[in-house]
């Protein structure tokens, strides 16, 4: 018997069918055309638009490697068996990005354009996107205005580069496959958290002032947190800008933590 992922298939039979999935071992490489022995059936042939979409794992391919391909037609042309490796290779791949979703699995992702709206990588030789709002705050553009000119400048220093993340979304269907750094700097934080407990003292920058309270940053740490209003002073505060500035530093108690996020208190 010659198994597969997809089916089932008697060697006794003269064809195989259409649409199967079976092991060959391939027999030649040429500039556009692989041959491919699939005894007792014959020979196979993936070439064209077939060749074209899978030749870069095509080119790793040699003489006796065996190979999973799938039967497009039974005799074409040239008395050859049809083949195709295109969607076997993207299923494997889409299979690992299922699985790196699954397992929360941290990934290098190899930065190869950019535009306004974040930036393009490959994983599994997948193309994906970064979205601006998924980058860690380290990576942000920060750009007075919202410049997107400006921020495109700065976000075509990344081409190059590697960012780790993790997959966000993804739909093998409609060939859809968002990243996120945010998702690996919210775990880093998680980390960094542990070391704290409620009741602790920690010195604080005041980062934006808003109508309820006071973000913060923990000092010398990419730990983010919350004054809300009632906790600024034992006294009644209407305007929190007549107590508080931004940029300040202010040494705060920790009374609360929820994974990532602390909140504060100044009483």
């Amino acid at each position: 018997m010659i198994t597969s992922n997809k089916r089932t298939l008697n060697v006794q039979t003269d064809i195989l069918e259409e649409g199967s999935v079976v092991q060959g071992i391939i027999l030649d490489k040429q500039s556009r055309s692989l041959f491919i022995d699939l005894s007792p059936y014959g020979t196979g042939i993936v070439r064209g638009v077939n060749y074209l979409s899978a030749r870069d794992y095509i080119k790793e391919l040699k003489k006796g490697d065996k190979v999973l391909v799938k039967i497009l037609e039974n005799d074409n042309e040239d008395g050859l068996i049809e083949l195709s490796l295109k969607n076997l290779v993207e299923e494997k791949a889409w299979e690992n990005i299922q699985k790196a979703k699954e397992e929360g699995a941290i990934l290098s992702l190899p930065i190869i354009d950019a535009n306004a709206g974040g930036l393009m990588g490959k994983i599994y030789n997948i193309k994906g996107f970064l979205p601006v709002s998924q980058l860690a705050t380290s990576h942000y553009p920060k750009v007075e205005g919202g410049d997107k000119g400006k921020i495109l400048e700065k976000l075509k220093q990344f081409i190059g580069t590697e960012i780790q993340v993790k997959i966000l979304d993804y739909s093998p269907d409609i060939n859809k496959l968002i990243f996120s750094e945010k998702l690996v700097e919210k775990d880093k934080v998680k980390e960094l958290v542990k070391q704290y407990k409620i009741g602790d003292k920690v010195e604080v920058i005041i980062t934006k002032i808003v109508d309820f309270g006071a973000f913060v940053r923990v000092k010398d740490q990419p730990i983010d947190g919350l004054i809300h209003i009632s906790e600024i002073s034992s006294k009644p505060v209407n305007d929190i800008h007549t107590v508080l500035k931004e940029g300040e530093e202010k040494k705060a108690k920790i009374i609360d933590i929820n994974e990532d996020k602390i909140s504060f208190s100044l009483k």
